[in-house]
């Protein structure tokens, strides 16, 4: 293909190629798009790249840019999260001449953005300090110590009952955390979906289910009767359904360890208490409000909905499952979970301990290493 030269180009040619390296397409793809040779857009992007890199120099320096990161973190904090801090309060906090767009720019730059703020359960002074002893306490325990010695971690969930095709395809939409849009396409209504906090009525009452891990597998699956939990129901499942688990996984011991976080209504009820005692069950207590300790909240509950949305995903519209054929269906995936998935995520407990070790009982990143 013979060579068009850098100034045959015409000015659309040239402004695709420009917006197409700007989102890290190689010239040489480039060059094939617009069926012009390699050394061609290869010159017209690299080196003009490398001109535009020498020209005004930028009108914030760095240590312009680091004050005003400095002094928009003191204002988020200020905030107290109780209104949003602007650009234009910035600019005002700091006395900048630059313009807000400049300033805008300068902190893209950083890789700060608006974002959404993260939602997590608000800690108290006390509630870090007990994370933080907690943390110091099991961060040198290691992975095969948390599948050996803690026999089972607990915990309970609501779970909606889906029965109907418009259903199921409201509950894959809550599963779907994004996508990748252009910024007018924000109101199209293949880019919108509905609240996560949004009540649903969906025909079927929901099943509260207690759940026990541990030893590779989702050793019990207890769904409460009429998922009224109070003392009563923690006692009846501690001595039957939750012992005989243990007792099938583990064999007869004098005492069995389970995790478990600090609710009052059942955990912690009298009744509770009697019952774990006649059971021989000695409870290992994370800290308040720290579901990242939750071996369930961090991994379970999330796997055993995402599967079940992928059971569905190509199921016929008119296809309708009873209550007792959902749950059922619901019942036999979390007693599928593979060994392997269960243990990587029981083990984790050793990062994460570490992990808030780090952040001295605060927030911790909870992704994987």
């Amino acid at each position: 293909m013979p060579d068009a030269g850098f100034k045959k180009l015409s000015d659309e040619e040239i402004r695709l190629a420009k917006s197409w390296y700007d989102a890290n397409v190689p010239p040489a793809e480039i060059a094939e798009r617009l069926g012009r040779s390699k050394s061609t857009l290869t010159r017209l992007l690299v080196q003009c790249v490398a001109r535009r890199s020498q020209g005004r120099r930028p009108s914030l320096s760095r240590a312009q840019i680091d004050f005003l990161v400095r002094r928009l973190d003191e204002l988020v904090r200020r905030s107290k999260k109780r209104y949003m801090v602007s650009v234009a309060m910035l600019k005002r906090s700091t006395r900048v001449k630059a313009s807000e767009r400049t300033i805008l720019t300068a902190l893209h730059e950083r890789n700060i953005y608006f974002r959404k703020l993260r939602e997590k359960p608000v800690l108290t002074e006390e509630d870090i300090k007990d994370r933080y002893a907690f943390a110091k306490k099991y961060r040198s325990k290691s992975a095969r110590w948390w599948l050996q010695n803690i026999h089972s971690s607990i915990d309970g969930k609501f779970f909606t009952v889906y029965l109907t095709a418009g259903l199921r395809v409201q509950a894959a939409q809550h599963q779907t955390h994004g996508a990748y849009r252009s910024p007018g396409q924000g109101l199209d209504g293949a880019y919108v979906k509905p609240k996560k906090n949004a009540k649903v009525n969906t025909g079927a009452q929901s099943s509260l289910i207690m759940a026990a891990v541990g030893a590779g597998r989702v050793m019990m699956w207890y769904d409460v009767p009429h998922g009224r939990w109070n003392g009563g129901a923690a006692a009846t499942m501690y001595v039957k359904p939750l012992r005989d688990a243990l007792i099938k996984s583990w064999g007869e011991k004098r005492q069995f360890v389970v995790l478990e976080d600090n609710d009052p209504t059942g955990f912690k009820s009298g009744k509770g208490l009697r019952a774990k005692k006649q059971a021989g069950i000695k409870a290992f207590v994370i800290p308040r409000r720290s579901p990242d300790l939750s071996v369930c909240d961090y991994a379970i509950w999330k796997e055993v909905n995402s599967r079940m949305r992928r059971q569905e995903l190509n199921w016929p519209k008119a296809k309708r499952e009873s209550r007792n054929d959902y749950l059922r269906r619901l019942r036999r995936t979390a007693l599928r979970l593979p060994a392997g998935f269960i243990n990587k995520s029981i083990s984790d407990m050793k990062r994460r301990c570490q992990r808030l070790y780090d952040a001295a009982g605060g927030f911790i990143e909870e992704g994987g290493h």
